[in-house]
């Protein structure tokens, strides 16, 4: 058991989700350790989100909704699941707490998925940045999506507050998930996905939006963050060999040389970027890299 009270804050940044919020509230309701407010923020959705959402406000004061208004589209490519994240962010006013979490609407976990957490955050003072593991319906059973192990998921990730605020907190454009546990560890933090702690994701990573727009979402991803041209190519052809093969490679190229071409700007500096690539490079070299991210 945890000695001590860890007080922390959950956001929500959701969008048509009837189909799974429902997931999300019944987990983070059922926590072993609740947040001190779960704020859940609705970036327009146009289906009964918000109305699901709000059955579960009387019973539980500790749940907020922001509702945004409908802009007309997802800005998916856009990185619109962090920008509505801030929305959320910025309501929290003087609050105290000692972690952060970004939770998506899409996700499920076991009643202990945050004392877990707690434990491991316990257990490492430089554990800035962490998260379970994501492992999504294959068609026959919850399988893991491959990940690499430093990379803590985005999907349900906590922050160490000390760790946030030493990063400046996310980068609000695509990306951020990874920016942020590059930098983090830039700055000689560790981030982790940890396997033991799973969590269920009722939309596989990368297929909102369609598989097509996913890729290219992806490939524009690596584009802006700086990969290691070197750690591009290997990814583009290990994408070749998972669904759907070889045109999910192509895609991605197309999404990567496209913002080449517009000559987009970055969204790291060249510091990180350089740390970037010599970590990326430096996994090349030991032969262990595990579905680049």
């Amino acid at each position: 058991m945890l000695e001590k009270a860890f007080r922390y804050i959950v956001i929500s940044p959701v969008r048509n989700e009837e189909k799974n919020i429902e997931y999300a509230i019944k987990s983070v309701i059922s926590q072993t350790i609740r947040p001190l407010k779960w704020i859940i923020v609705d970036d327009g959705s146009s289906d009964k989100t918000p109305d699901i959402v709000s059955r579960y406000l009387p019973e539980n004061e500790w749940i907020s909704l922001l509702r945004l208004s409908d802009r007309g589209y997802y800005d998916l490519m856009g990185g619109a699941a962090i920008k509505v994240f801030y929305k959320g962010y910025e309501t929290i006013g003087d609050l105290d707490y000692d972690y952060l979490v970004k939770l998506d609407g899409d996700i499920s976990f076991a009643p202990d998925y945050f004392e877990q957490l707690f434990n491991e955050f316990s257990e490492n003072s430089k554990l800035g940045i962490a998260s379970g593991t994501c492992f999504s319906w294959n068609g026959k059973k919850f399988a893991k999506e491959p990940s690499y192990r430093l990379h803590a998921r985005g999907a349900a990730r906590m922050y160490r507050k000390q760790c946030w605020d030493a990063i400046g907190g996310s980068v609000p454009k695509l990306g951020w998930d990874s920016i942020d546990v590059y930098k983090a560890r830039m700055l000689g933090w560790e981030t982790y996905s940890f396997e033991h702690i799973p969590m269920k994701h009722h939309v596989l990573t990368w297929t909102k939006g369609g598989i097509a727009h996913g890729k290219e979402r992806q490939g524009r991803l690596c584009y802006l963050m700086g990969m290691h041209p070197l750690f591009f190519v290997v990814k583009a052809i290990r994408m070749v060999f998972s669904k759907p093969y070889v045109i999910g490679a192509i895609i991605l190229c197309y999404g990567f040389i496209k913002s080449y071409v517009q000559k987009e700007e970055r969204v790291v500096d060249k510091e990180l970027m350089t740390y970037i690539r010599k970590d990326q490079l430096g996994r090349l070299l030991k032969n262990s890299m595990v579905n680049p991210a």
